[in-house]
């Protein structure tokens, strides 16, 4: 497998930069020179071990051992290193603070190729990741983004967060505590400013209801009802009565036409069958024709029953939908101090039907009784 160019760089740079730069480590300022031989010796063993594994392509062990050695040791080849094993496992995060940190802490005595190195590969590690530039106040203020722990403010350094939403929060004793959500982009910038407010200026800058003044004793108790705002009636109910209303009328329409069709039918054979003798017990017309006759006249007097069921349904869901969308209207302007009044409504239909003998037609009637409260 063919590795990128930038991996014989990382590895070049961590064999030349790390002789030299441990070198002059342990040999130059007070806090190196309390270092002791044992941590110098396990900090190389562990520089050359993640050079090793990094040769072998092995990056998750580079990283554990580039990790292990930073947090023994800070400097820049390690850290540039380390850099470079988490940039070839895509984790850009770590691989730019890495980056950065070597970057602000190379040696003077570094060569242009070994920083040209370290900035190729911040470079490539912030474009895969957002950046953010603080401008926290006061001073003092301590800063949490994600799940990064940046410590106190000032903060001068950038701070690379993963693509996506991320929140920054702020606290200080003696202000108000600010939790601010921020977008961060693959491969942009962005300058957040965050300021806080003293708990005493946040006291009174809360929004306080007007004072109202009344001529009642606020001690004073009444027995009158409290009044509460009541919710509007639905016109639904209304909606549907009106549509079972209008189903009703076309169906009684239907029938009572139909029924006028075979009523003129039934008629026409009537007359035909009277004209050779009649359907009576002496008479001489075919019984085959005086039954068909008798079929018609009872199939008339469906269809009308029919259309009166239907007339009367469509009667009562009118009246019905009349009463909710009366109702509702009234609800709605109603006053709130009135106390709203029960209503009711009872709709009793009866349908009479019957036939006359003689000329076997459906004798109809029906009766509607409406009682209520209103």
């Amino acid at each position: 497998m063919p590795r990128p160019f930038f991996f014989s760089q990382a590895l070049v740079f961590g064999v030349v930069l790390g002789t030299t730069e441990l070198g002059l480590l342990a040999a130059s300022g007070p806090a190196a020179a309390q270092t002791s031989a044992s941590e110098t010796a396990r900090v190389t063993q562990l520089f050359k071990s993640g050079k090793a594994a990094f040769s072998r392509n092995d990056m998750a062990e580079a990283e554990r051992l580039f990790a292990e050695a930073f947090a023994l040791r800070k400097s820049a080849d390690i850290a540039a290193n380390l850099g470079q094993s988490e940039l070839e496992q895509q984790k850009y995060r770590g691989a730019a603070e890495h980056f950065q940190w070597a970057l602000v802490n190379l040696l003077p005595s570094a060569s242009d190729a070994q920083r040209r190195a370290v900035e190729s590969g911040l470079a490539r590690a912030r474009a895969e990741v957002g950046v953010l530039r603080l401008d926290i106040r006061p001073e003092g203020s301590d800063v949490l983004v994600g799940e990064q722990n940046l410590g106190k403010t000032p903060l001068t350094n950038d701070v690379y967060v993963d693509p996506g939403e991320v929140i920054v929060s702020v606290k200080h004793d003696g202000f108000v505590a600010i939790d601010k959500r921020v977008m961060a982009g693959k491969g942009t910038e962005q300058a957040v400013e965050i300021s806080l407010v003293p708990r005493d200026d946040a006291k009174s800058t809360d929004v306080v209801a007007p004072a109202i003044s009344s001529d009642i004793d606020p001690n004073s108790r009444s027995s009158a009802p409290i009044d509460r705002p009541t919710p509007r009636k639905s016109l639904v109910p209304a909606i549907v009565a009106t549509g079972v209303a209008v189903a009703g009328g076309v169906v009684g329409l239907v029938f009572t036409l139909d029924a006028g069709s075979k009523e003129d039918d039934a008629d026409k054979l009537r007359d035909l069958l009277n004209d050779e003798g009649g359907c009576s017990t002496d008479g001489t017309a075919p019984s085959g024709q005086c039954s068909a006759l008798s079929d018609q006249r009872r199939s008339v007097d469906r269809s009308r029953n029919i259309a009166i069921g239907a007339f009367v349904v469509g009667g009562v869901a009118a009246i019905t939908a009349g009463y909710f969308y009366w109702d509702a209207l009234a609800h709605r302007g109603r006053s709130s101090a009135g106390v709203p009044r029960k209503r009711s409504l009872a709709l009793t239909p009866s349908v009479d039907l019957g036939r006359a003998s003689a000329e076997r037609r459906a004798a109809e009637s029906f009766k509607l009784t409406l009682s209520g409260t209103f």
